[in-house]
């Protein structure tokens, strides 16, 4: 490997990410996939809570911006040890594009990296709706496959206050046809979304959903006030009561508890107070009492404090 070859890869990298600024997101089971862009921002755009994308508008990379950027990751890991396996579309929710559509960049990828495995991405579950059974087979023999859902929460109420746009049955019903085509998911779950009014229901519902379902991997976040989300306004109105640092261990501790499937949980996001992460059903016995531990441990600090010196997005309630 030159120099050359350094500096090149350096500007490369910056012309494949440089158009989602300085917040850019992956599924945290594939932060190691190889990342392609083919959307910016999200489709839908309007749930109350969220600002992750800063303002982008929604676009789709056309097949010719596609195909450059294929180019660029099949030069960027041409000196790679081990062959590329996994693959990820970047972008808020890239299952969005048409079945017709994702077929095709599947095959660019193979063309670039013929010994990958799965091509993943997030999703939202009206995305996955929107798909016929057929559609979702044929995508998932070309390889679609760990896709990332942000079902959030199994509470109606509170998916609805947060005008999530999808309900606690269509986010079950995708579940269900991702099961049936064979394509393997991880969900994210967001703790403190039900605020201390439905903080019981939102682990409650959330518990059952996910025990009716098969996702591989459980990915636990804390609510985090985005500056820019609408949410914002309605914290400062005094309308939505958020939950303190511990609250949101305990509720952790509580949705743990409920759970029955066979599933990864992992709750090391940089978001929680607490990182943990183990499989269930073999480490929850050990999960809830590292948790137990955590609670009785940060009771006694000022952890509140700490995770305002940490975020600095805390406002006074």
């Amino acid at each position: 490997m030159d120099r050359n070859f350094v500096a090149v890869a350096a500007r490369l990298r910056k012309e494949l990410y440089e158009e989602y600024g300085a917040f850019y997101y992956v599924p945290m089971a594939e932060s190691r996939s190889v990342q392609l862009p083919v959307t910016v921002g999200c489709s839908y755009g309007r749930c109350l809570f969220c600002d992750l994308n800063h303002g982008l508008a929604y676009r789709e990379l056309s097949c010719p911006e596609i195909r450059d950027k294929v180019g660029k990751l099949r030069f960027l890991h041409q000196y790679d040890r081990r062959p590329v396996r996994r693959c990820l579309l970047s972008g808020g929710n890239p299952f969005f594009l048409s079945a017709e559509k994702l077929l095709w960049i599947a095959g660019e990828l193979r063309g670039a990296f013929p010994e990958c495995e799965s091509v993943s991405c997030f999703a939202r579950a009206d995305d996955v709706m929107k798909k016929s059974a057929e559609e979702l087979e044929t995508l998932h023999a070309a390889g679609y496959d760990r896709l990332c859902l942000g079902i959030e929460s199994g509470s109606e109420r509170v998916l609805r206050y947060h005008e999530k746009g999808v309900g606690r049955a269509g986010n079950a019903e995708a579940m269900r046809k991702l099961d049936a085509a064979g394509i393997s998911y991880s969900v994210y779950i967001i703790l403190g979304l039900g605020g201390r009014a439905l903080s019981g229901e939102h682990i409650a519902e959330t518990a059952s959903l996910l025990n009716g379902a098969h996702p591989f991997e459980l990915t636990v976040v804390n609510l985090v006030l985005f500056r820019g989300a609408r949410l914002a306004e309605r914290v400062r109105a005094g309308e939505f009561k958020r939950l303190r640092p511990l609250e949101a261990l305990g509720e952790g501790r509580r949705l743990l508890s409920l759970l029955e499937i066979p599933t990864v949980y992992d709750g090391t996001h940089k978001t929680n107070a607490f990182p943990l992460k183990g499989r269930l059903p073999e480490h929850k016995a050990l999960l809830l009492r590292r948790l137990d531990w955590a609670i009785e441990r940060l009771s006694r600090g000022n952890v509140q404090g700490y995770e305002m010196r940490r975020w600095r997005n805390w406002f006074t309630e």
